[in-house]
């Protein structure tokens, strides 16, 4: 009979195993964007927009672009960051449940986050196998959501590389062109316009090109002029300079100055500053953040014929054991600035050119990476100018290379990583003035970015997901007795049972991987159940979870319990009283150890209600938890102690 039963949990298992693993083919846009709108850290969730297509299980990534505090004085020092906050910012986590625009996360946020610097919520399709089979790419960076720009795939097995994956010129936006026309605005050879910010709308002679966008937000009435934002570059000065590059792993190329004018010309000596290099605040164990690549500066234009600031490269994150190259190229690079306008849409005919835009970030969180993988992030080039009457205008600078960075000591020998600044623009051969065809007029390339090692993708600890993972189970606890586990779970009705005919039973001694121990049979006439786990050889906690097949066929799991590995508190232990309560509830429990705990009352839909820290000692243990402002209704009490989080239901009455 023993043989037949662990025959039958076998068949079980692999018939789970079966259902549950596949591959996926991805292409398009695969990961959806939402705005974070409010953090709720003492909750350990998130308010958005709209959390429309969300739920329980999905895996996201939770990212923050901006928010650096930079100087704002009108000087050289213009768009230093001072601090970066939280600017950069970013983790995997899984959402535990989903209330109105509320999400709950299942694991403690690692970092802070402030929805003033521009916080999104990235879904991540996650799988055993996951093939990139068309062309994938992102949603572009929208400066007005703070959204986009990310693309994001795990995986448990293997990423497939068989088509691209493109997220250049996605990330953060170049300066856009203004043109200073004739009137209002004017030049004059006796003002030499050298201030680092200036506002639109502007007055008389003092204009200058955008800025490109940072990691800083823009400071309303310092959007304009030749002072960098952070990493994106500063704005060409009146008349017709040059606007800077992008910044990323380094930083971007300043801009070229007009010349070549007679005395009595308008002049140009004040093109714009490169955006600052990033280097020193991300891309390092210690410091963990990684940054989309910064927006070009724009060209001083007041002929219609500049060209804009380019847009910086976006992110591509990868995180499997193991990614395959098969021909897709990994591509972050920043762009070269356009005006369609243009004859040549490439170069600014008469006005100030543009800058290029930063190179994005590339993160490659595998242990193993097979093939070939061309990974790009490079910086954009700066535009050329050309066609001036009696003279030369500005170029653009080149905006800095991005980062490509890869998990363990050594690079991939199996990834080629392009991570050079883009080249400065030049006075092209268009030029009327042929003494400074060829000439940089101090432009400058962009510095290059940087291929490393060492990654770690940022994890933390400890799920607080203490939901009920499923509508038809009222609960599903684990208690250790001696060296045995005891499993018990209810249905919410005898009828939930209907054409599911066994639950299969789980352990895993990691709380990742999971092993069937053992098929319980389902049956319309029951809805209490319960297994013992006997004598259980595992030195640390163990994990349990339920797994079930419905009469659709569709598998279903229960949330994850856990048990100590040794005597620590457990639910035998732990007591409440009244049950049901009115105003108050006690909570009692027996520790062998003295530790920290904490307390959280959430409802049946997991939502964290209340929470509280708690010191335990050896022996009894007692807490009274005012009940107030709960409304009546059932509750489920955790206790989290030294990695397990034991639960318990309770009733509030009315008054």
């Amino acid at each position: 009979m023993k043989n037949h039963a662990r025959f039958a949990v076998l068949f079980l298992f692999a018939a789970f195993q079966c259902c549950i693993v596949r591959g996926q083919s991805v292409s398009g846009v695969v990961n959806a964007y939402y705005p974070v709108t409010t953090v709720n850290t003492a909750v350990n969730s998130v308010t958005l927009s709209t959390a429309s297509g969300l739920g329980p299980g999905q895996r996201v990534l939770l990212y923050q672009a901006k928010g650096a505090g930079i100087t704002a004085s009108n000087t050289s020092s213009y768009g230093d960051i001072m601090a970066l906050n939280n600017a950069g910012g970013y983790e995997l986590n899984t959402i535990c449940s989903v209330s109105g625009n509320e999400v709950w996360l299942a694991y403690p946020m690692l970092h802070s986050y402030a929805p003033s610097g521009q916080v999104q919520l990235v879904t991540v399709p996650s799988s055993p196998s996951i093939t990139v089979a068309g062309a994938l790419s992102a949603a572009s960076w929208d400066p007005a959501t703070g959204t986009g720009g990310i693309v994001a795939l795990e995986s448990s097995g293997s990423i497939y590389l068989n088509a691209d994956i493109n997220v250049s010129g996605q990330g953060l936006q170049g300066g856009a062109l203004v043109n200073y026309s004739v009137p209002p605005y004017d030049c004059s050879w006796a003002v030499a316009v050298n201030d680092y910010f200036l506002p639109l709308p502007a007055s008389g002679d003092y204009t200058g090109g955008r800025k490109g966008e940072g990691i800083a937000a823009y400071i309303v009435n310092e959007e304009y002029g030749r002072g960098k934002l952070a990493n994106g570059g500063g704005g060409g000065n009146n008349a017709n300079t040059g606007g800077a590059g992008g910044g990323n792993y380094g930083p971007g190329g300043a801009g070229g100055q007009r010349s070549g004018e007679n005395f009595f010309d308008c002049h140009g000596p004040y093109p714009g500053i490169g955006g600052a290099g990033l280097s020193s605040f991300g891309y390092s164990g210690g410091a963990n953040r990684i940054f989309l690549g910064g927006g070009g500066g724009s060209g001083q234009e007041n002929n219609g014929v500049g060209t804009p600031g380019a847009n910086g490269g976006g992110i591509i994150l990868l995180s499997a054991p193991a990614i395959v190259g098969g021909g897709g190229r990994l591509l972050a690079a920043g762009l070269q600035p356009m005006n369609p306008g243009n004859s040549d849409p490439t170069q600014a005919e008469g006005d100030g050119g543009g800058g290029g835009g930063a190179g994005g970030a590339i993160i490659l969180n595998a242990t193993t990476v097979t093939g070939t993988i061309n990974a790009d992030v490079t910086g954009g080039p700066g535009s050329n100018s050309s066609n001036g009457v009696n003279d030369c205008t500005g170029p653009g600078g080149g905006g800095a290379g991005g980062v490509v960075w890869a998990a363990g000591s050594v690079f991939p020998p199996a990834v080629s990583a392009a991570v050079g600044g883009g080249v400065n623009g030049v006075v092209s051969s268009g030029s009327s003035k042929t003494s400074c065809v060829g000439s940089s007029n101090g432009a400058t390339s962009g510095a290059p970015g940087i291929s490393q090692t060492g990654y770690v993708l940022p994890a933390s600890g400890g799920s607080l997901c203490t939901l009920l993972a499923n509508s038809i189970l009222q609960y599903f606890t684990a208690t250790r007795q001696d060296l045995d586990v005891l499993l018990n779970w209810t249905l919410t009705s005898q009828a939930a049972t209907e054409g599911i005919q066994n639950f299969v039973v789980q352990r895993s001694t990691d709380g990742s991987h999971f092993d069937a121990v053992a098929a319980v049979a389902g049956s319309t006439d029951q809805s209490n159940y319960r297994y013992t786990d006997a004598a259980p050889d595992a030195g640390g906690p163990l994990a349990y979870r339920l797994a079930w097949l419905d009469s659709a066929r569709v598998w279903s799991w229960s949330r994850i319990v856990t048990v100590a590995g040794k005597p620590a508190p457990d639910a035998a232990s732990l007591r409440l009283y009244p049950n049901p309560a009115t105003d108050q509830l006690t909570v009692t429990v027996i520790s062998t150890t003295s530790g920290d705990a904490t307390i959280t009352i959430a409802n049946g839909l997991g939502q964290t209600l209340h929470r509280r820290s708690i010191a335990l000692h050896k022996g009894s243990n007692s807490a009274t938890l005012p009940l107030g402002t709960l409304a009546p209704g059932a509750y489920f009490l955790v206790l989290g102690s030294q990695g397990i989080h034991l639960v318990k239901p309770f009733v509030k009455k009315g008054d």
